[in-house]
């Protein structure tokens, strides 16, 4: 090792010392040329007078050259002709000229080379930039112009790119002429180009959303059959005081419109096949008609529009669905290029949708000619486009993606021209969530000869005039209108005191179920059927709500399952899925849950989080005791909790109220006391909806205009005043209006048909304004009552006649008529509809006579 290292270090060295003479030797060579160089220079110094002595010759020679170069130009300039300006070229001209004056290999979108000439020179000018260059040149000889001036544009060329923006800008403000010569010098992705387009892209969007109207001519369109009941003997030869008994024993049945067939009491009086039989009794477990079914379907099966209230689990699917696909089945099949559909089922929400398409699909079974798709949102929209381009017979969806499609492809997608059957489901829902407008435009692109249905277990009056303009002529048939609440449903309570107490509450309802459940599975020797599956749904106020009693309750050991509005589509269906399938499974919840979710084996549903109004706790309860079972609902409330005392005590019975501990009673009590108490003084208001979108201001203005007046008046008398409001208010459970105490007059009015000559038909009607009281007369009667009826219903509503005082009125024909009002329209629910709305602003004025009355009586 040691040897190794110093032979190393010997050849290192010798390495070293050969550098060592190389650079010495460059050295002396440099200082050799260097001192050779200095001496050559020495020598050929001038002397000092030939440094100061003009050099004439040189002088004379370069003035010479510079006469020369100006002759050469001037000779130039006369052979060039005057340039012509420029002519706009084509694309295609453009590029060869680029390929003339470039690279033939180069892109032909690259910036076009600016051609170098020379400005014209005066040889009378001292100061042109050619003698300037000249002088110069005198110093570095000759420069050829044609380099310097590349060379100026090789610098002029990096901040090309930072005046882009200026050039763009510049580019605004040409004329057309101008803009026209320089589109070479722009590119396609200019900054203002893109800006145009976006916004033309967002302008064609917004257009392709709204569905286009279609104007059917009546004539032209394809009839179909709508009318498949065939009353039997036994119910036809039914007097009117036995269907009044049959219908007072189905819950108290109430029916409004004329022509409602009698009701049915067995299914074997709808003519239905076997294989629905078994679908309805056995698999569906309808062994006997429920009111809605014996009442509904023979009237939807006759043909009729329908409005069907309901209360929750009342079998409101069936009678729909077998109308439904009794129509279309005996209509014609789709024709080469026809997408369908054929029948139309709308709903809220997008469990709702799956459920019904679920049960559809059940009733259609093995026939592949009764095609059926769900449209919702969150759904993959590609399939939805491939299925309708195959065809489709009956669709459910949702408004908001039913619009979509509709759109897709400038409407050509989806053919609304054959949809003969329409189902509107949980009504009320989706016009109070704001649908009111997409359900319009979907219903203004259908054939008006349609059938259509309105199905719901709460329907409030202030949402028939929206029904009024889908519907013609339509049956009411109401179930049980005194009392929504099921009453398989044992309905009880607990006030808690702190969120601990009520969490511990929680806690001690479903440890008790859980503990039946178990003793029941022991003495079933530990085997589980359905009919010992016993599902618990617990109903909360919001999301962050939700994940935090999920988070409590799985550290006390519980298996829960979540699905409120803030997860995805995809898991909030497959928790959805999980809770059905797994036996006596736990479902922690918000109200997206409240409408149409049909768990049968739903047994307990806790209300976690008080509810606000009637409609959210029928629908909230109604998720048990479905079909023939029965199921409990408990409240947990807070002492907070007032208008959910108030709604309790409306609505439990005596006995169930009896069931609790007479502390619990006497505390409930005293909350809905105060409640009411709050309501007749103002402090607080019930509402009958669930405060979406669709129903924020319905009616806002007027309650509160009589809601202060009210209060002013009780400040200055000190006299409780009690408004029709507030009796509607109080009395919610049946969502009507107590008018008992105030005489409303009726209106008269006499209804007309004209046939012109070319033979269409036109409706009118002569409603008598003339008796009314004057401020009733003057509230109906003015321009803004008129324009907003012509507005809802397309009526013409005129003012006829002349005003005659009581007892008086015209002598001879030639007198005008009494004061009324001329009402014409295209159909006759318009005009039904156009009364209805004169109505209501007469109810509006006798209240003011009242209110007028009560400050009169102050003096």
């Amino acid at each position: 090792m040691t040897v190794a290292k110093d032979e190393a270090a010997q050849k290192k060295e010798e390495l070293l010392k050969a550098r060592r003479e190389k650079l010495s030797k460059w050295k002396k060579q440099k200082a050799e040329h260097d001192a050779t160089k200095a001496k050559a220079k020495e020598s050929e110094a001038p002397t000092p007078a030939a440094t100061t002595a003009p050099d004439n010759a040189k002088l004379e020679e370069r003035r010479k050259k510079l006469e020369a170069w100006k002759e050469q130009k001037r000779r130039k300039n006369e052979d060039v002709k005057p340039v012509e300006p420029p002519k706009k070229k084509t694309k295609k001209a453009r590029k060869s000229r680029r390929i003339v004056f470039g690279d033939e290999n180069a892109s032909t979108d690259a910036k076009p080379v600016l051609l170098f000439r020379p400005p014209s020179i005066d040889p009378t000018t001292d100061d042109s930039p050619v003698q300037e260059q000249a002088k110069d040149s005198t110093k570095a000889g000759d420069i050829d112009m044609l380099d310097a001036f590349m060379t100026n544009l090789s610098k002029q060329e990096q901040g090309t790119e930072d005046n882009s923006l200026k050039h763009s800008a510049a580019m605004q403000i040409l004329t057309d002429d101008e803009s026209g010569q320089l589109n070479d010098a722009i590119d396609d992705d200019d900054v203002d180009q893109k800006q145009a387009a976006h916004f033309r892209k967002l302008a064609k969007m917004k257009q392709l959303k709204k569905v286009t109207e279609i104007k059917y001519d009546r004539a032209s369109l394809e009839p179909f059959q709508k009318e498949f009941y065939i009353e039997q003997d036994d119910i036809r030869k039914m007097s009117p005081e036995e269907v009044a008994e049959v219908r007072l024993n189905m819950d108290n049945l109430v029916i409004k419109g004329s022509g409602c067939p009698n009701p049915v009491t067995r299914w074997s009086q709808l003519g239905l096949n076997t294989q629905v039989m078994d679908i309805i009794t056995n698999r569906l477990n309808f062994k006997n008609l429920t009111p809605i079914q014996s009442q509904a379907l023979p009237a939807i099966m006759s043909g009729r529009d329908v409005i069907g209230i309901s209360k929750t689990g009342s079998g409101k699917t069936i009678s729909y669905l077998l109308p439904l696909l009794r129509q279309i089945k005996v209509q014609r099949d789709l024709g080469p290029g026809e997408t369908g559909p054929l029948g139309l089922i709308m709903a809220p929400t997008r469990e709702l949708a799956q459920q019904i398409y679920e049960e559809a699909k059940l009733f259609i079974g093995q026939d592949a000619s009764m095609s059926c798709i769900c449209c919702t949102g969150g759904s993959e929209l590609k399939t939805q486009i491939q299925s309708f381009k195959r065809g489709v017979k009956i669709v459910v969806a949702t408004p908001g993606r039913f619009i979509d499609l509709l759109t897709i492809n400038g409407g050509k997608l989806v053919n609304t021209r054959r949809i003969t059957f329409v189902v509107i489901d949980e009504a009320d829902r989706l016009f109070d969530m704001g649908f009111e407008p997409q359900i319009t435009q979907i219903m203004k692109s259908i054939r008006p000869d349609k059938q259509c249905v309105l199905f719901s277990a709460t329907f409030p009056t202030k949402l028939r005039n929206f029904a009024m303009r889908v519907l013609r002529k339509p049956l009411s048939i109401t179930v049980n209108s005194a009392n929504m609440v099921n009453e398989k449903i044992e309905q009880s309570f607990v006030v808690c005191n702190t969120p601990a107490d009520k969490f511990g509450a929680l806690v001690s309802i479903l440890s008790t179920q859980q503990q039946q459940q178990d003793e029941q599975q022991d003495s079933n020797h530990n085997e589980l059927s359905d009919d010992n599956d016993e599902k618990t749904i617990i109903f909360v106020a919001s999301q962050q709500i939700c994940d935090l009693v999920d988070g409590q309750l799985s550290r006390n050991g519980f298996d829960v399952i979540t699905i409120h509005a803030g997860k995805e589509y995809q898991e909030r269906i497959n928790n959805l899925e999980k809770f059905k399938n797994t036996p006596n499974s736990i479902l922690l919840c918000t109200e997206v849950m409240s409408r149409g979710l049909n768990v049968p084996e739903v047994s307990l549903v806790v209300i976690y989080n008080a509810i606000k109004t009637f409609a959210q706790y029928v629908h909230t309860t109604g998720r048990t005791a479905r079909g023939d079972h029965h199921g409990k609902a408990i409240s947990i409330l807070d002492p907070e909790d007032l208008t959910a005392a108030y709604i309790l005590t409306k609505t439990m019975r005596p006995d169930q109220l009896e069931s609790h501990s007479s502390e619990q009673v006497s505390i409930l009590q005293k909350m809905s006391a105060e409640f009411k108490a709050g309501l007749e003084s103002g402090k607080y208001k019930l509402s009958t909806g669930f405060g979406g979108k669709g129903l924020d201001n319905l009616d806002f203005k007027r309650d509160a205009k009589e809601q202060e007046e009210r209060q002013q008046y009780e400040k200055t008398s000190g006299v409780v005043v009690t408004s029709n409001s507030t009796a509607k208010s109080s009395d919610s459970n049946t969502d009507e209006t107590d008018e008992n105490d105030i005489d409303i007059p009726k209106l008269q009015y006499t209804l007309l048909k004209t046939k012109n000559d070319d033979g269409s038909v036109v409706y009118s009607a002569k409603v008598n304004m003339n008796d009314l009281p004057q401020l009733v007369r003057w509230e109906a009667s003015k321009n803004t009552t008129l324009s907003f009826i012509k507005n809802e219903t397309g009526c013409s509503v005129t003012n006829r006649g002349k005003y005659y005082p009581p007892g008086e009125g015209p002598v001879t024909d030639k007198d005008p008529e009494k004061l009324y009002l001329l009402v014409e329209g295209k159909e006759e629910k318009d005009i039904v509809l156009s009364i209805e709305l004169l109505e209501g602003k007469v109810r509006e004025g006798t209240k003011k006579i009242e209110y007028q009355t009560i400050k009169n009586r102050k003096f």
